[in-house]
């Protein structure tokens, strides 16, 4: 997380499993949040994060979509908020796999939002993944 544009101090990572205990047999919650504020144009960027060795896209998408679901319902409707799920997966995604998540999209606040993708242990992985979502 070094590479992000924002403060160390203006950044949140919420575990979603401690922070919404359930029974993960029962429920789909994304690994992560990553709340942060983007300095350059001053608003909140929520990052619902998904790790995944082995990955199976329609599980990854409902993830990622509880993920949305919480950043939604538990931040006020009248901040702007930057939504960028992110998928981090290891090397054996299959490629079919990869092009579902391609034409995924997570639904947030109105939007059509894809999934952003980022291979476990490549340096600088999140802040690729993160920069990717704001060249579309």
């Amino acid at each position: 997380m070094a590479n992000l544009q924002s403060k160390p101090t203006n950044r949140v990572v919420l575990d979603v499993d401690l922070a919404f205990p359930t029974d993960r047999a029962k429920t789909n919650q994304c690994d992560l949040i990553l709340f942060h504020i983007d300095d350059a144009q001053n608003y909140l960027v929520a990052v619902p994060m998904e790790l995944k060795g082995d990955t199976d896209a329609s599980k990854v998408v409902r993830q990622l979509q509880e993920g949305a679901r919480i950043v939604d319902n538990y931040t006020p409707n009248h901040i702007e908020i930057s939504l960028v799920p992110v998928l981090v997966h290891g090397p054996g995604m299959h490629k079919y796999q990869r092009n579902r998540l391609k034409t995924s999209r997570i639904r947030f606040r109105g939007q059509e939002i894809p999934i952003n993708t980022a291979r476990c242990g490549h340096q600088g992985n999140l802040a690729q993944a993160l920069a990717k979502s704001s060249k579309r």
